[in-house]
């Protein structure tokens, strides 16, 4: 079955004005003023700084035969993402034609700013994984092997996909904290 291509333009134009609202009414919206109070922004940042370094750590090292603890991190993961982007407005994910000039070098810098934490952070991944190969091979193994249970591929996977998530907003949130940003 194939499609009329007008029909799927429309339904495009149909769905971006709906996103381009969506945006408009997270702009104005008052709802989560709570969360954009300074004790309201440490607690949404403190949460996500856990979530993005703590709570791996624990699912990695906590032995789960339920299987609650992944759950509850990958829970707190979009919990976290849900608060950020209302902290945020929605500013890092709104589409040039619903922000206006001061705001769309905001989301850009703060993607600048994202994407060189996350180079880091990988950077420092790779750097220790690295470190390990050498003094594993060092040390008179003729190759290093690497053995990890499925808790903690999951933890792993959802640590990137946390970092992924969550660091253009975070890093937004951190600049409304210290008052370089105001939306």
């Amino acid at each position: 079955m194939t499609g009329n291509p007008k029909h799927f333009s429309e339904a495009a134009r149909v769905g971006d004005s709906a996103h381009r609202q969506h945006i408009a009414r997270g702009l104005a919206d008052t709802r989560w003023d709570g969360l954009r109070t300074p004790f309201g922004l440490g607690a949404v940042i403190a949460l996500a700084v856990v979530v993005l370094f703590v709570a791996p750590v624990l699912v990695w090292f906590v032995e789960d035969p339920i299987g609650l603890v992944p759950v509850a991190f990958v829970g707190s993961v979009y919990l976290t993402w849900f608060l950020l982007r209302r902290v945020v407005r929605f500013v890092t994910v709104a589409p040039d034609e619903a922000l206006d000039e001061r705001l769309i070098a905001i989301r850009n810098r703060t993607y600048l700013l994202a994407y060189r934490v996350l180079a880091g952070v990988f950077g420092l991944i790779a750097g220790a994984l690295l470190v390990w190969s050498i003094v594993e091979i060092r040390s008179g193994a003729p190759a290093a092997s690497f053995s990890i249970s499925w808790p903690q591929v999951n933890a792993l996977i959802w640590f990137v996909l946390a970092q992924i998530l969550l660091m253009p907003s975070l890093t937004l949130a951190l600049g409304i904290r210290r008052r370089k940003v105001q939306l």
